[in-house]
């Protein structure tokens, strides 16, 4: 599988930061930090059967504008994941869409379901396969240190999966 994550300006990441290790600390669950997981939001997940020509066909992404993101609350998929919310804006909406249309005109890919439009839930993941007490936990621990910013969204990156690895970053327009 390959992935498509927005990447946010330092002030944003820093704080998503520290929420991911506060939840690793109160919780004890160390993947994010284990795992080097940067605070990002998957735009795409798809799968293909030739990445011929991939990283060149992400590039062309490169014309994309820089947008702000508000991040305002703090939910769950349950059982395993708590994550930050942001507001679907019209900048993040149509973010969404267009990495979509670029991605999507390929014969060879099939784009995950959870990606495609009026399907994608957008999350910024703090932490993960966390169990029921590291859960309730983390929720207790945002409560405390959890507070709604705004941002901006300053780059691209595409990246393999199992194992994670980052295959090109783009740098977003302002």
């Amino acid at each position: 599988m390959y992935l498509i994550s927005a990447y946010f300006d330092e002030h944003t990441a820093k704080q998503l930061q520290r929420f991911i290790n506060t939840i690793a600390e109160k919780t004890g669950n160390t993947y994010m930090t284990d795992n080097n997981v940067p605070p990002h939001m998957t735009i795409s997940g798809f799968e293909m059967r030739k990445p011929e020509g991939l990283v060149e066909d992400f590039m062309t992404m490169k014309n994309i504008k820089r947008g702000s993101v508000n991040i305002v609350s703090v939910g769950e998929f349950l059982p395993y994941v708590i994550y930050a919310t942001p507001v679907l804006n019209q900048y993040v909406l149509e973010l969404a869409e267009s990495i979509y249309e670029k991605v999507s005109v390929r014969k060879d890919v099939t784009v995950s379901k959870f990606y495609q439009p009026f399907c994608w839930f957008p999350h910024i993941t703090l932490g993960k396969k966390l169990d029921k007490e590291q859960m309730a936990k983390a929720f207790e621990a945002m409560q405390v240190h959890f507070m709604p910013l705004s941002g901006e969204i300053v780059r691209l990156g595409l990246a393999e999966t199992n194992p994670h690895k980052d295959i090109a970053t783009i740098e977003l327009n302002a």
